[in-house]
């Protein structure tokens, strides 16, 4: 038994410094682990936030470290702790092809895993394993560090500030998101928004009550199995707003307010009044006209070199050059109001307040949209390195593998040459088309098959072969067949390839033709 070999000094001693070792390396990986918080999915540390924030405000009674401890079940067990007992499943560790890991590997990386688990929650070893209390001042240590982590990992800015999104985000939005999801993905989350529609939505007023109710409920099980195997399958979905109205005809209620605040603001700035109406509706002096034409052909010389992706977002521009004048200007100006007072944005017998506050509102928060601006500036500039590195590595991991296949095809062609001379195959066309590597020859029928015969042989370029070909005793215009373009086709998932315009092959067949005759063995 356990505590009859306790009894051995010398069982002891291997057993406290096997114990030694296993905490050395569970501190690693703490360590490892803690460290990493910053590169966390925000995905991950936004629902722990939540968690964090619904069980404080369900459950008001219980403490801080209570929560905590829920807050880690969530990022350590669910999220961490499948990637330790199997790292090979997710791709963490680089495995030769054919190769799997060892029990003896899954069954330290267990034990790695089981202590972390008990640190994550607090959970120490009985009196009924001696051998393990040893570990009870370490898990009691690491939990602290554990509860800290999961406090700071569960801290996360709000979804808005993380993507740097606010109302008019959708509007001036030059390309629509694109998701990947699998049909398995779309009906797990049409069941979850359906059974928990009423805590979710508002009210029937609410959009999503409506995108719900036009999608009706959730496909049954022998409609799922017409997917077969590409339930788990993912493809891209371009997300569009539902309620979007037509651009062409400026009805975007929200793009056009935002506009029409721009173009106000123009106005205001060389004319003044009472009120809107009254300025809209008093003619401009000869002085308030050349100023105006200054500052528009001062936006006309600017967008000089914008031309192309003005052109690209022509119906979110805010400078219209078709306003050479103060009068066109508001002529734009009241056409826009007349549009958004049908929809109810502003209000001409209130000379359009609505909109002047949402301008004096703009003007008090400049501060918070210079912040935002630098904000998005830096984080464009941290996207851009990012991508300079990771194009950096991609040109040298191309330059790698191509260097690998130069080498493997070099060494694969010292079995094209017998000697000194050029290795040759010479089929029929009619033999080659029994194999199916050749699919069809224009103008050729095919009962005339066996009049064709048609020859590879190798070159002095490493994997580059010369196709020549014979119809009755007529000699055929000779090739080069590049091996690599053939295994790029195949990649590509190309299944034929016509070849000179005439010749059509089949690019699967006829790479093993060519590696049976000269790179393999007959």
């Amino acid at each position: 038994s356990s505590g009859i070999t306790a009894e051995y000094g010398e069982v002891t001693d291997e057993i406290e410094n096997t114990i030694k070792k296993l905490v050395a390396i569970i501190q690693s990986f703490q360590e490892k682990i803690i460290s990493s918080v910053d590169k966390m999915p925000y995905g991950i540390r936004y629902m722990a936030m939540c968690l964090r924030k619904d069980l404080k405000e369900k459950f008001p009674e219980s403490s801080d470290e209570e929560i905590m401890k829920a807050v880690g079940n969530l990022l350590y067990y669910r999220y961490m702790n499948p990637v330790i007992t199997a790292p090979d499943s997710f791709e963490i560790v680089d495995l030769e092809a054919g190769k799997t890991m060892n029990n003896i590997q899954r069954r330290n990386l267990g034990s790695i895993a089981k202590i972390l688990q008990h640190a994550a929650s607090y959970k120490i070893f009985d009196s009924d394993a001696k051998y393990l209390a040893s570990l009870n001042a370490f898990i009691k240590s690491a939990y602290i560090k554990f509860m800290e982590f999961f406090a700071t990992a569960s801290a996360i800015e709000e979804i808005e500030d993380h993507f740097n999104m606010d109302e008019f985000s959708d509007v001036t939005m030059l390309n629509k998101p694109m998701i990947f999801i699998s049909p398995n993905e779309i009906c797990s989350t049409h069941k979850l928004l359906l059974d928990h529609q009423n805590e979710i939505t508002e009210g029937d007023n609410d959009p999503l009550t409506e995108v719900l109710s036009s999608l009706g409920p959730v496909p049954e099980e022998e409609n799922e199995q017409m997917l077969g195997g590409e339930k788990s399958t993912e493809f891209g979905l371009v997300l569009t707003n539902k309620w979007e109205l037509n651009m062409s005809d400026e009805s975007n209620t929200q793009a056009l307010f935002s506009k029409t605040k721009y173009l106000v603001v123009d106005l205001l700035r060389i004319q003044r009044g009472e009120s809107l109406t009254s300025v809209l509706h008093t003619g401009a002096n000869k002085q308030q006209q050349e100023l105006y034409r200054a500052i528009h052909s001062r936006r006309m010389a600017e967008q000089q070199g914008q031309e192309d992706e003005e052109e690209k977002n022509a119906k979110l521009s805010v400078f219209d050059p078709n306003d050479t004048t103060i009068d066109k200007l508001k002529q734009h100006i009241i056409k826009n109001l007349q549009i958004l007072e049908t929809h109810k944005m502003v209000t001409a017998t209130e000379d359009y307040q609505e909109l002047l506050t949402s301008i004096a509102r703009d003007i008090c928060n400049q501060r918070k949209y210079r912040q935002r601006r630098k904000q998005d500036l830096k984080k464009m500039a941290a996207t851009m390195d990012r991508m300079n590195k990771k194009k950096k590595y991609y040109g040298e991991a191309v330059a790698h593998y191509q260097e690998y296949v130069k080498a493997c095809v070099s060494k694969l062609s010292k079995k094209q040459r017998v000697g000194n001379k050029k290795k040759t195959a010479k089929y029929t066309a009619q033999k080659l088309y029994d194999k199916k590597v050749l699919v069809s020859i224009d103008d050729v029928h095919q009962s005339t098959f066996r009049a064709v015969t048609i020859e590879f042989s190798t070159t002095d370029e490493v994997g580059v072969f010369e196709v020549s070909g014979k119809l009755g005793g007529l000699n055929l215009e000779k090739i080069n067949l590049i091996f690599e373009d053939l295994l790029q086709l195949q990649y590509e998932g190309v299944s034929t390839l016509k070849i000179e315009d005439k010749v059509t092959v089949n690019v699967n067949l006829l790479i093993y033709l060519l590696n049976k005759k000269f790179y393999g063995h007959e």
